[in-house]
Formats: structure tokens, C-alpha cells, sequence
């Protein structure tokens, strides 16, 4: 189905309701999702930190890998979700950020997703078109996320300022003995930072951005736990996996 992101206004959408009983069926297909500073830690619990470039400008995005398989999110079993966070980005649906004017940004609704009904859920405006206590709730949480984008964005500058990121390869072998690789990934080299020097580690640490380039490194060894729940759907089940860091122009197998 496709998106259609529109402003909210009481105007338009005083009966709108948004429905909270759906499931997690609209990402199933989502196997990497964008993900912001502020919520580094909660997604290294469960998943992979990574980062992808865009297809188009080529910039480079945080994000949360939740599938080692192209649009299967291993979180995601009968629109229920697996894990102990949900990522932003996702949590936000069916809401996102619409501009208002050069300075502004305001809440946008995809009218078009089932989540969204006049009959059913959470009103966004009461009898006096007025935001309702959910509705305050939701623009909180889309201030944080935009903040948390702001700030990632300084983290992502700092990590290509101090050339802390190594494309890597992930390399699987099934129990039929075939053989499958994902490219075009990046993370950040623990070896890269340990030869920082202390004036670029201090500036890092400064700005906050250190502890998350660690946890980021860190968070690699939830591949393990990508492999686990392959396997336990039950399809094409892995018996091995090797994470190849392309190291100054040097592979290491983990």
C-alpha cells in the first residue's frame, strides 16, 4: 500500500483515530531501519548497529539491522515483535514529520495505513479540537526522534572525520553447505580507534560520541542472535557465519 503522509490539522482530521491493536505487520519487510543517538543502547541489546549508504546521495545512515535476508525482519513472527525495543522509526508509525515552513516541523499521518480509522483507537483532537493526551504524547515522541536525528547526524560527521568506519562482508554457510555474503556494510574498526590519538579520542569523548562508537562495535555480536532467529523459523537454517572487516585494505575474520 502506498504511503500518503499528510499534516495534521484538527481541521481535517478532528475524528481521526489511530488504532494501537494492529501488530507489527507493516515491518515485517523491514530488515534495516534507521536509528538515532539516543536510543544506541537499546538496539545493541537486540541487534546489530550499523551503517548503510543512501542509494541515491550516497550519505551515510545509522541503522538497525534486523534481518540478515533482504525484507525479512527476524523480529517480527504473527505481528508480534521478538525483541525488547523497537526502533524509532518504526515505533513512529503511522506518524512522521511533515515541514510547516523554513523553520518548522509538524506531525504528518499516512491516512492510507490500517492503523488509522474514524471508528476505532486513539483520538488525536476532543470535542473542542483540541490535542488529546495521545495525540501530546505523539508529538513528544516525534521532538525526541527529530532531536535524535540532529544529533546523529554530528555522530555520523565525527565517525567519517576521524576515518572510523570499514566496510565489512558477512559471510553464512547453510547446512546444505551454500554459501551467502552481504556487502556494501559498514562499522566502525575497533582497530582504527585504538590508533586515535588522545587529542581525537578526548574530542570524541567530549562530544558524547565516544561511548557510542564502543557500543557500536560492541553491538556486532548480535549477528549471533540474527543467526539464532534464522534458524529458528526454520528456513535456511546457518551453521557458520564470519563477520570480514575490511581493515586498511586488510580482511580480519572474526
Amino acid at each position: 500500500m502506498t504511503v500518503n503522509p499528510v499534516a495534521v490539522t484538527p481541521e481535517q482530521h478532528k475524528n481521526l483515530k489511530v488504532r494501537r491493536d494492529t501488530g507489527f505487520a507493516y515491518a515485517a519487510k523491514t530488515h534495516v531501519v534507521p536509528i538515532v543517538l539516543n536510543e544506541f543502547a537499546d538496539v545493541a541489546s537486540n541487534c546489530p548497529i550499523i551503517f548503510v549508504k543512501g542509494e541515491i546521495e550516497g550519505q551515510l545512515r545509522v541503522a538497525a539491522m534486523l534481518g540478515i535476508e533482504v525484507e525479512n525482519n527476524l523480529f517480527v513472527k504473527d505481528s508480534e515483535w521478538l525483541g525488547t525495543h523497537i526502533p524509532m522509526n518504526l515505533g513512529r508509525v503511522p506518524f512522521s514529520f511533515v515541514p510547516l515552513d523554513d523553520k518548522a516541523l509538524g506531525a504528518a499521518i499516512d491516512t492510507n495505513s490500517e492503523m488509522v480509522s474514524e471508528t476505532e483507537g486513539e483520538a488525536l483532537f476532543n470535542d473542542a479540537g483540541e490535542p488529546t493526551d495521545y495525540f501530546n504524547q505523539v508529538n513528544g515522541f516525534l521532538s525526541s526522534l527529530f532531536q535524535g536525528e540532529l544529533a546523529t547526524q554530528k555522530f555520523v560527521e565525527a565517525v567519517e572525520k576521524h576515518d572510523l568506519l570499514r566496510e565489512f562482508k558477512l559471510l553464512m554457510t547453510g547446512e546444505d553447505g551454500s554459501r551467502k555474503e552481504l556487502v556494501g556494510l559498514f562499522a566502525p574498526s575497533a582497530k582504527r580507534l585504538q590508533s586515535l590519538s588522545d587529542e581525537a579520542i578526548l574530542e570524541l569523548h567530549k562530544d558524547g560520541h565516544l561511548a557510542a562508537v564502543h557500543i557500536a562495535i560492541q553491538s556486532m555480536s548480535q549477528v549471533r542472535r540474527l543467526v539464532r532467529l534464522q534458524n529458528e523459523a526454520g528456513t535456511d537454517k546457518i551453521t557458520s557465519v564470519h563477520i570480514e572487516i575490511m581493515d586498511d585494505a586488510e580482511p580480519i575474520t572474526q
